[in-house]
Parts: C-alpha cells; sequence; structure tokens
C-alpha cells in the first residue's frame, strides 16, 4: 500500500502532526435603556499539539481518497454487464479497480490452515470435492492428535506464509447491447494474496466483500497459477491419505501422484476470460 501511495502523492508520510486550538471566553455586561447590551469579553487560546503515527487504516483510506482524484474503476459482481465494464480497452493493465459483492473462493487443500476453513471452497477438478469438515475445532475434536501432526507437517511444508490464490467466478450472461441480445462469456477473476496480510475475522472469508487492487492481467485465452502449483504440490504429495480426504481429496485419487498433479494443475487454471487483480485490501 506504501509504494501506491508513493507512487500518488510524491511519497508516503508515516506521521502527522495534530494541532487543536481551544477558546474560552468569559464575558460581563450590562444594560444600556435605550442602545441594547454591551458586553465585554475577556479570552484565551490552548494550542495542544501532537505527532501521532498513521495506521494501515489511516492509510488505505487516504489512498482511496487519491484514487477518487486520479482513476479508480468500480464494479459490481451483480452488474449485468460486468464482463463488458472490465474489457481490457475500458480497464488496462495497470489501472486500479474496486470490486464489489464478491463473493471469494479457495482452492478446498487451503483448508489445512486454521483461519482459512471458514472461507469457501471451489472444486473445479476431477481430484477434489469439498472438505468434509469446514469447522477447524469440530475436526480437532474427530480427527485427534495424530491429524493435528499431520496438518503441522503439511503446513510446515508449504510454508507460513503461502500465496492464496482467491478466486472470484462471474457465470455466462445474456444481455442487452445496442439493441442486441448477446451472451457475455464467463468471467474468472483471481485475487491472489498472502497468508500473512489476513487480518480481522476469519468468518469474514465467507462474506460479500469488497476487493481493491491493481489489475495485472486482462486477457481472453486463460491464466495458469503456476507459482500457487509450485507452493502445494510437493506438499500434498507426501500427505497422508487420512489429510488428504480431509483436504477435500476424492477417494478415487488418494493413492495417484498423478491424478493429484493433474487435479492441483486444474484448479490453478482458469480457461476463457480472466482478470487477475493483486489486492491492496479485502474488507465487507
Amino acid at each position: 500500500m506504501d509504494s501506491y501511495l508513493g507512487e500518488l502523492d510524491e511519497g508516503n508520510v508515516r506521521t502527522v502532526n495534530r494541532s487543536e486550538t481551544q477558546t474560552s471566553n468569559g464575558s460581563f455586561g450590562f444594560q444600556l435603556d435605550t442602545i441594547g447590551n454591551a458586553t465585554v469579553s475577556q479570552g484565551k487560546q490552548l494550542t495542544i499539539s501532537a505527532v501521532v503515527s498513521k495506521t494501515e487504516a489511516d492509510n488505505f483510506y487516504t489512498l482511496l481518497e487519491q484514487l477518487h482524484e486520479s482513476s479508480l474503476t468500480t464494479v459490481s459482481t451483480e452488474s449485468l454487464n460486468l464482463v463488458t465494464q472490465l474489457s481490457p480497452s475500458l480497464v488496462p493493465d495497470g489501472a486500479m479497480v474496486r470490486i464489489e459483492n464478491a463473493f471469494v473462493q479457495l482452492p478446498p487443500y487451503l483448508s489445512a490452515y486454521p483461519l482459512l476453513r471458514y472461507a469457501r471452497f471451489k472444486t473445479q477438478s476431477k481430484a477434489f470435492e469439498p472438505p468434509p469438515l469446514t469447522e477447524y475445532k469440530l475436526a480437532r475434536y474427530t480427527s485427534g492428535a495424530k491429524a493435528e501432526k499431520a496438518r503441522a507437517s503439511f503446513i510446515e511444508k508449504v510454508g507460513p506464509n503461502p500465496r492464496l490464490p482467491f478466486t472470484l467466478s462471474v457465470p455466462e450472461r445474456t444481455i442487452k447491447q445496442n439493441g442486441r441480445i448477446v451472451k457475455e462469456p464467463p468471467l474468472t477473476i483471481v485475487i491472489p494474496a498472502r497468508y500473512a496480510d489476513l487480518t480481522g475475522d476469519p468468518s469474514l472469508l465467507y462474506a460479500r466483500l469488497t476487493v481493491v487492487g491493481k489489475l495485472v492481467f486482462n486477457g481472453y485465452h486463460g491464466f495458469g497459477d503456476g507459482a500457487s502449483e509450485d507452493t502445494y504440490l510437493p506438499a500434498l504429495l507426501k500427505a497422508s491419505p487420512s489429510l488428504l480426504r480431509e483436504l477435500g481429496v476424492r477417494r478415487s485419487a488418494l493413492h495417484s501422484k498423478k491424478a493429484l498433479f493433474e487435479g492441483l494443475s486444474q484448479s490453478l487454471t482458469y480457461p476463457g476470460r480472466v482478470v487477475e487483480v493483486v489486492p491492496i485490501a479485502m474488507y465487507d
């Protein structure tokens, strides 16, 4: 966020000097017969100064104000012509966008992370189905210490701050354009984030969110997330069948490394119309 502010405002200010002036007045008066009231006032001023540090929230809203002054494309997933609004001619690479009413999803194998068990999970692969347990506390009581150890090992292999391939899927829509009925193709919005950047209540991952970020890819010929594939494939290939089942792997793929590889690759490959947005903030 700081780098974006630096681009817009010639450097990011981390502290602000605030001054507050307080004025107190005392008065007394007397009545004149034909003229009215006459008063004499005495006053004093006290100026209070303080240096305060700007928080991430302060910086974010400062950034939004700056973007409103320059350019910020705002769209909603409820708009019937969303695909047209995000066409490359209108929103080129490098543009700043705000996407409202977004239901984001994650691949099911990210349910290994406790905070991510509250998310919506997308299964677009023959190897994966929704995780059987979506409440982490319930999984702890039903799976036992052995399963806890397996999950911890999986997380250690993936790393403490993995790439989170959030996606937002928009189905095909029929709209009226220039007096004609046309079909807009389905659209996938890819929102790669980092685990360490998650803050707040994890249950918000299941809510409608507003996503603000920088558009870095806008195309019609698909997108493959190789970085996420390199992150999660080694851990999946070394996971036990019992953990794989908990992470949503179908029974037919439990003992086949080829099926796991193909399933993972399919879960991170987005055909057709794709927009990638690097997020600055996701909030409700």
